[in-house]
């Protein structure tokens, strides 16, 4: 068969980032290793819109049309959905990514024309979706993640992830082309791919959906598979920045201490990045030290959430602050330039305490910092939680969710009043020596800085 996997039009995020679509490089082995015929069109890349989608469809021929949907695209999703199915009547199309995975059943009735949906990883699930299709199933109940409809409802079957990562292959690269790519928010520039590790998220945050897509248990890539994949998009593309995306690369030390002892025979030929960031509690001084000696920036996030004790519990975020000022004072021992991350609005959470956040931001010895406003994501335990208790609609529109734009506000403020917050932290925050300095010597971080600026005091925070 012929399969098309598309990035969905929309603008990239304020004009300056793009991230290649690895999810749908994956994918794409999958359903090569099976004999289908696979096209990759990343719209935002190809700087694709709505009103430029249908012509790039007509140059393509597809029996099978997958997007990747993010809650933020889900206006983009439907109307893209409704040109396929004008152009290309007789296509299927198959949706994947966070938001089915949060929300599966939803997600078929709020796209009436797409005919299946996947939750979950689809590695495995999709190819045997691909071979039903081939031979004309009507039950697709034996499919692993498939969400399909049956007797006017939806049927999600369960989700099956991969347990060795290593047999799932590396991402088609061919069709991404990673030198194509620009990714600013990473400090890093056009020799750089995306090179994941490890899948999987065993913590309890309530604020966060990572583990939706790729489950509670961590699973790794062998660090042979892992150095393979490195020498080949060196060797083919010239790669010579890693943008590690994992969620918790670090929560195995011995794995990321083989990691670097197996990398540092390259003599810091290559860099690695870890744009997620890196949970405090995983952290020693040999791993740090180490992960320096092998080439990982010094540039660090790491998500510190709140400067509230209460709120900290609120999240489960399992992270004491007298821990997080331990920390933090071992990542600049170790030659690390910590990031901090910071929720502003959660649930519950009071003026103090914002105040506490604020204070705690600026007494660690941090070189930057985001204070971003609580983002109610599908299907995590605090957003169910609102919903639940009639602070958000059911109906709750996710595409206003962005990290530049307040969708919430807790009692006792206005999403007004949190804005200004937010604003005057920023402010606050980076008009000091060390912020200053680490965004006036970093071009890609400072371009992405006065983006990020421009956005939110020029434009008023609109994405």
């Amino acid at each position: 068969m012929k399969i098309l996997l598309i990035a969905p039009p929309k603008d990239s995020y304020m004009g300056v980032a793009q991230y290649p679509p690895i999810g749908l490089g994956y994918l794409a082995t999958a359903a090569r290793k099976n004999g289908h015929q696979v096209q990759i069109l990343d719209c935002v890349k190809e700087k694709i819109g709505l009103s430029a989608f249908p012509s790039s469809l007509e140059a393509m021929d597809f029996d099978v049309a997958g997007f990747t949907v993010w809650s933020l695209a889900l206006k983009e999703v439907k109307e893209s959905i409704s040109i396929i199915k004008k152009v290309r009547p007789e296509a299927r199309v198959i949706l994947g990514g966070p938001h089915p995975s949060a929300l599966p059943g939803e997600t078929l009735e709020f796209f009436p024309q797409a005919d299946f949906a996947f939750r979950g990883e689809g590695e495995i699930g999709f190819p045997l979706f691909l071979a039903a299709l081939e031979s004309k199933k009507s039950d697709f109940s034996e499919v692993p993640g498939l969400v399909w409809r049956k007797g006017g409802g939806a049927i999600a079957n369960d989700s099956a992830m991969a347990t060795d990562l290593d047999s799932l292959g590396f991402p088609s690269w061919d069709l991404i082309r990673p030198r194509e790519y620009f990714m600013p928010g990473s400090l890093i520039g056009k020799d750089t791919a995306v090179l994941t590790c490890t899948r999987g998220c065993p913590y309890s945050c309530t604020f966060c959906s990572a583990w939706i897509t790729a489950g509670k248990k961590i699973r790794k890539r062998s660090i042979k598979n892992i150095l393979e994949e490195i020498e080949y998009l060196n060797r083919e593309y010239g790669i010579r920045v890693f943008d590690i995306p994992d969620e918790n690369f670090t929560f195995d030390r011995e794995f990321v201490k083989n990691f670097c002892n197996a990398v540092m025979p390259y003599k810091r030929r290559f860099e690695f990045f870890l744009p997620n960031g890196i949970r405090l509690d995983s952290l020693d001084e040999e791993m740090l030290l180490l992960m320096r000696k092998a080439g990982f920036r010094r540039e660090v996030a790491v998500g510190i959430e709140s400067g509230s004790e209460r709120v900290l519990k609120l999240m489960k975020k399992n992270l004491s602050l007298a821990m997080v000022r331990e920390k933090v004072k071992l990542l600049n021992r170790a030659g690390f330039r910590p990031i901090g991350y910071f929720i502003l609005g959660f649930p519950g959470e009071t003026r103090e305490d914002m105040d506490k956040t604020l204070s705690l931001a600026l007494e660690l010895n941090l070189c930057a910092a985001a204070f971003t406003p609580f983002a109610p994501m599908p299907g995590t335990e605090a957003t169910c939680g609102l919903i639940e208790r009639g602070e958000l609609p059911k109906d709750f529109d996710f595409t206003s969710v962005t990290t530049d734009r307040v969708a919430y506000a807790p009692a006792g403020m206005t999403k007004e009043e949190l804005d200004a917050f937010r604003k005057r932290a920023l402010l606050r925050f980076n008009l000091r020596w060390r912020p200053l300095m680490y965004y006036l010597t970093n071009y890609n971080s400072f371009k992405f800085a006065w983006a990020k600026f421009v956005n939110l005091f020029v434009k008023g925070g609109q994405v």
